[in-house]
């Protein structure tokens, strides 16, 4: 494996783009006139349902949606009087839609450049099995495409910008995860998606900036909430020879560069398992669906009451599952996860041969899970010879009740199937270390249709045109602009805008003969300094009092003057 944090984004052909998420400052929900507010007290009542996928406009089955079903997830709802209704709980249509919140969608389309905006509105139904969205589908509507952006001197483009309702919020599982809770107070608040082309940013540095790019753009034209929660990314990588990857609900930015670098690893690491499979002959049709009950080859004591052990074939893998693809993860395991979301038998209740040996990546770890602990070298000779094993073939072994054994069981040969391809595209979900697991397959185009129960929407071209208007300056030519007349890097502007200060900086550099760098120190860090003393900063407003302290105090004496400023602004504070 190659080592993450010394790799050729270059070499390995490396693409991403983002699908950037930002809720949009609304007074009320996109398809109902509840609060767009979240709760952290007990529910008013729970519901449940459960989901089934139906046939998309051409009628086919989305492949995603398939697979999201075979999970057979029975789902749990919290609702409340004040934030959620009948729309919510599904139970009656959606009323009118939002126009503001739609309105706000083509105002950030001025912004990020794009040229080709709808004249009539289509809301569209996007499938959603996961139970995030009672109604088993998200209403989307495409406002515009065709945009740009600059990054470092670069143009990434902007393939969809949409307005669509935000999905429930998740809380816990039960039953091996076949149980899921949500909360309802999220769903149908309003959001924007920003989806750039996956392929414009070619390293972790340009993903980042871009990412920061559109997240200042929605701060800078105020259609964007603000707090935790209200922004989160998905990120596409792909590298040449690997296909599109897609890593859901990527919040800290700066673990863009690990998880960049981890992914990069794991699509070469699939692509080199490929190769190998092919020089050694191997041919998918070598894998059988032939599942073998071995319990009585184990010692039957350590097995629980009602479980069984079942095994299943992997010729010419023997040496390949135990490939590690991401730090500390290997190929087995990569695999297993798949099946376990699926199936719902735990990852540590799955084995492969290859962790017989004592350098397997799951030994390493502070609990070894339950069968790794118990196949000694005396059962694997037992079980390989009981599945007639050669020198060159591996096993996998799965411990649960026989229909979801059996069903894990399917899942794995599916997945060893395609290991002969390469990279599947595929959803992943991001974990704290950096690395990635198998969330969903990479939904198609069967899932979406039109929406039956809401009309096209006719829009106030005249209005669209009008909010070209709103439009100031971009937050690249605010970097520039920073870069040369003021001497600040993009990282002050960031800072500036979301200390709500941009503007008073600008003018009282522009109108006053002082250094822009302490104007910058004293609107950020000495703001910051008084509210940790307990200053309500939001009363201070820096121009009022900067003539005052202009000739009170040296400017030539940083050190003295910014004491002397921080004493002024909390007296200032004080008295407002």
């Amino acid at each position: 494996m190659l080592d993450p944090n010394n790799i050729s984004f270059e070499k390995l052909g490396f693409k991403a783009g983002l699908e950037v998420h930002h809720q949009i400052n609304s007074k009320r929900k996109l398809f109902c006139h509840c609060k767009p507010a979240l709760r952290t007290n007990p529910p008013d009542y729970l519901f449940e349902r459960k989901f089934r996928p139906v046939l998309g406009e051409m009628g086919d089955f989305d492949e995603g949606m398939l697979i999201e079903y075979e999970k057979g997830y029975r789902v749990i709802y919290h609702a409340y009087s004040d934030c959620t209704c009948l729309y919510e709980q599904d139970e009656q249509p959606p009323f009118w839609p939002d126009l503001d919140a739609i309105y706000s969608g083509f105002e950030l389309s001025h912004w990020l450049n794009c040229s080709a905006l709808v004249d009539v509105a289509i809301v569209a139904r996007k499938q959603y099995l996961d139970g995030s969205i009672t109604t088993g589908f998200q209403r989307t509507l495409i406002v515009a495409r065709d945009g740009w952006v600059e990054v470092n001197g670069k143009r990434v483009k902007i393939t969809n910008l949409t307005v669509e309702e935000d999905a429930a919020r998740k809380l816990k599982t039960e039953n091996y995860g076949r149980t899921v809770y949500y909360n309802l107070d999220r769903l149908g608040i309003p959001l924007v998606e920003v989806i750039t082309d996956h392929k414009d940013c070619s390293n972790p540095k340009d993903l980042k900036k871009l990412a920061e790019i559109i997240g200042l753009t929605l701060r800078l034209s105020g259609i964007g909430r603000t707090g935790i929660g209200s922004a989160r990314q998905d990120v596409n990588i792909s590298i040449k020879g690997g296909d599109r990857v897609e890593i859901k609900g990527v919040q800290d930015l700066p673990m863009l560069d690990t998880l960049c670098r981890r992914e990069a690893v794991r699509q070469d690491m699939l692509i080199h398992i490929a190769k190998i499979l092919k020089e050694q002959g191997f041919k998918p049709d070598d894998l059988e669906h032939t599942y073998y009950e071995i319990t009585e080859e184990l010692p039957t004591e350590s097995i629980p009451e009602g479980l069984s052990v079942m095994a299943i074939r992997v010729p010419k893998f023997n040496g390949i599952l135990g490939l590690e693809i991401q730090p500390g993860k290997d190929f087995g395991q990569d695999v297993f996860e798949k099946a376990s979301l699926i199936s719902g038998i735990l990852v540590d209740h799955m084995f492969h041969s290859d962790e017989l040996a004592e350098t397997a990546q799951r030994k390493k770890k502070d609990t070894i899970p339950f069968l790794i602990s118990l196949i000694d070298k005396k059962i694997d000779n037992k079980i390989r010879k009981v599945l007639y094993l050669k020198d060159k073939d591996a096993y996998c072994l799965a411990m649960g009740k026989n229909s979801w054994t059996i069903h894990a069981m399917k899942k794995i040969i599916e997945r060893l199937k395609y290991a002969i391809k390469g990279v599947p595209q595929e959803t992943r979900r991001l974990l704290p270390n950096g690395n990635t697991e198998f969330l969903r397959v990479i939904h198609g185009k069967d899932r979406l249709y039109p929406d039956t129960d809401t009309p096209a929407l006719d829009l106030d071209l005249q209005k669209i045109q009008h909010l070209k208007e709103q439009v100031k300056k971009r937050p690249w030519e605010l970097e520039k602009e920073f870069q040369e007349k003021y001497g600040l890097e993009f990282e002050h502007l960031q800072n500036l805008v979301h200390e709500n200060r941009l503007l008073e900086f600008i003018h009282i550099v522009n109108k006053n003969s002082i250094s822009p760098k302490l104007v910058y120190s004293y609107l950020t860090e000495t703001m910051k300094h008084l509210r940790r003393k307990g200053v309500d900063t939001s009363k201070i407003y820096l121009e009022e009092i900067m003539e005052d302290l202009k000739n009170a105090y040296s400017v030539e004496k940083p050190s003295i003057y910014d004491y002397a400023v921080a004493k002024y602004l909390q007296e200032k504070g004080d008295k407002k």
